[in-house]
Parts: C-alpha cells; structure tokens; sequence
C-alpha cells in the first residue's frame, strides 16, 4: 500500500475514535475508563495498526533511496 492511503485511513480512523471519545464523554464515561470499552478499544487498535504501518513504509522508503543512492554511486565509479 502506497503511504498517501495509509495517512488517509489514519485519519479516518483517528476520526472515528475521537467520534466515540465524544460519545463516551457524552455518556460521562471517565477518560480512564475508555480501555475498558471493546468498541473504543477497537478503534484505537485499528490507529495503532495504520501508524504501524506508516512506519514500516518509511522505513522501506529509505532502504530504497539508499539502494538507489549506491547503485547511482557505482555507476559513476
């Protein structure tokens, strides 16, 4: 997956947590006790994943241009 749809669904996902934030706040549910909610729970699993995952993109992107960056200084040898 490219990194623009990631940051896209992190986005969304952070949207719907915060969505359920406010619905938990409505229901005077202490921030402390928003762990023990399985939908919060879900929610903030799925953002962890996406930044997980955001993470794995940049870190292959910068094996990529460092491949490329030796292949470009091998050539010019």
């Amino acid at each position: 997956m490219d990194r623009e749809r990631i940051e896209r669904q992190v986005k969304l996902a952070e949207q719907k947590r915060a969505a359920r934030e406010k619905q938990l706040d409505a229901d005077k549910v202490p921030a402390d006790k928003r762990k023990t909610d399985p939908k919060w729970r879900s929610l903030d699993a799925d953002v962890r994943t996406l930044k997980r995952r955001i993470n794995a993109v940049k870190e292959v992107e910068e094996r990529e241009a460092a491949a490329e960056e030796r292949k470009e200084a091998a050539a010019a040898e």
